[in-house]
């Protein structure tokens, strides 16, 4: 082999060197975002404004609570998927407002176990459950 041809190899290695250094800086300077922050970023977009609003309340009083709606939302088989939703939000391809307040207490009452109640009041009377005030016109 001559010198120009060695010189040349030499050099073909150091590009490769220094661009596999550069994407190596590249890829240490992305951040990679945390799992609770991917799945916020696409809450704050997927939810209703004052649906937003109301999980923001649960999180600022009930912290545990707010993450079981969350992990509702956001189920395990969903959680490989967040970085393909990252990339569908950030292209703009996900709708916003599609989880309504009413769907966020639907999911809380089933979280706390309260399931539906129907009162019943009349004129000058206290309030009853249904439940009772049917045994009573059975009465």
């Amino acid at each position: 082999m001559s010198d120009d041809e060695l010189r040349r190899i030499r050099m073909q290695k150091m590009q490769d060197i220094l661009r596999q250094k550069k994407l190596a800086e590249q890829r240490s300077q992305r951040k990679e975002l945390p799992v609770d922050k991917k799945m916020d970023q696409i809450l704050a977009v997927l939810l209703a404004p004052n649906a937003s609003q109301y999980l923001n309340a649960i999180k600022e009083k009930n912290y545990d609570l707010f993450v079981k709606i969350r992990q509702k939302i956001f189920p395990p088989k969903l959680m490989p998927e967040l970085d393909l939703l990252i990339h569908y939000l950030r292209q703009g391809m996900i709708r916003r407002g599609v989880i309504s307040l009413i769907e966020i207490q639907q999911i809380e009452r089933q979280i706390l176990g309260i399931g539906p109640r129907i009162t019943i009041k009349k004129q000058g009377e206290d309030a009853k459950s249904l439940t009772s005030f049917l045994k009573e016109d059975e009465n």
